[in-house]
């Protein structure tokens, strides 16, 4: 080959590489950057499978939390729903780099009269770390913004007979202006006293005592229900838009309605308005809230609904 020759596909080598970058530089549709569904079922199904079907051996602090749910757990086990899956990774992968960034390693697996438990970290005293999504309790509400974080820590002080506890939660997207979000982390000594975490303990035995039991008989009627918010959680949707019979013009939402109607008053106009009417339909959570139903009869949830109206924590 010449140098002539050389030369020719040297320069249209260049010419190519130039073009290249000029289409990248434009935004050049030839990129080409779909949502693979089927590598999201494949990653989730890797996890799942690696993760089991949540069966696991002895009675652990979490399972009398929700006893109701431990119980399912034995007699029917089943595998990880993808939500459960997502949500477990974000908690368990910021637990992991924290420990990383510390130095610090998670607590061994621990047993008080056989129930087992395993703290976040464990100093002198427990330490439990929780992520959020957002919402950090305002001061003065994080005995009831943090109640089912506060009901595991005070397991795990009560079983190490601890009266002071950390409570560590990351907000991942709090928000901090009107347009203007930020992760932020907030930490709580939280201190119980010995007549609490006595009265603790012996909860803790009893709920392990009558979860054995209901496994045994397979029949979880005495066991403690969980909270609402663990079960699903009613949805409304809109049937019959909301509409100003005046104007005759629809609105997406009542709050547009009453937007509509309250500058309409301030003008000196009264119009007559209708709201939209709704239908409700009850959304599970939990996997096995329809076994729920069908072993305890439907009059139960409805009853256990209504004593839980207003516990919506999470």
């Amino acid at each position: 080959m010449d140098n002539l020759t050389l030369y020719l596909i040297g320069i249209v080598g260049f010419v190519a590489v130039l073009g290249l970058l000029e289409m990248i530089s434009k935004g050049d549709k030839t990129l080409i950057i779909v949502r693979d569904k089927s590598q999201e079922d494949w990653l989730i199904g890797e996890v799942r499978d690696n993760w089991g079907s949540e069966a696991r051996e002895g009675i652990h602090l979490t399972d009398l939390l929700t006893p109701l749910r431990a119980y399912w757990q034995r007699i029917k086990p089943l595998k990880p729903t993808r939500e459960e899956i997502l949500y477990w990774i974000a908690g368990k992968g910021h637990e992991g780099g924290l420990q990383r960034a510390t130095g610090y390693s998670h607590g061994e697996v621990r047993e008080y009269e056989g129930i087992k438990y395993t703290p976040d970290f464990l100093h002198n005293f427990p330490v439990e770390f929780k992520t959020r999504r957002r919402g950090l309790a305002k001061e003065g509400s994080e005995a009831e913004d943090y109640d089912w974080y506060l009901r595991q820590l005070r397991g795990y002080c009560a079983l190490e007979n601890s009266t002071q506890g950390w409570l560590q939660v990351l907000s991942l997207v709090e928000k901090t202006g009107a347009y203007k979000t930020k992760p932020e982390l907030a930490c709580y000594r939280v201190e119980f006293t010995t007549e609490e975490l006595q009265a603790e303990r012996y909860r803790l035995i009893d709920i392990k005592q009558q979860l054995n039991h209901a496994i045994f008989l397979e029949h979880p009627a005495t066991l403690p229900y969980c909270p609402a918010w663990m079960c699903g959680s009613q949805m409304a949707s809109i049937v019959v838009m909301p509409r100003c019979l005046i104007c005759e013009k629809d609105f997406k939402t009542d709050y547009g309605l009453n937007k509509h109607h309250m500058a309409s008053q301030k003008k000196g106009k009264e119009h007559t308005i209708k709201p939209a009417t709704y239908k409700y339909e009850f959304e599970s959570r939990c996997k096995w809230h329809e076994d729920c139903c069908n072993l305890m009869g439907s009059w139960w949830r409805i009853t256990k609904q209504e004593e839980r109206k207003g516990d919506n924590k999470s």
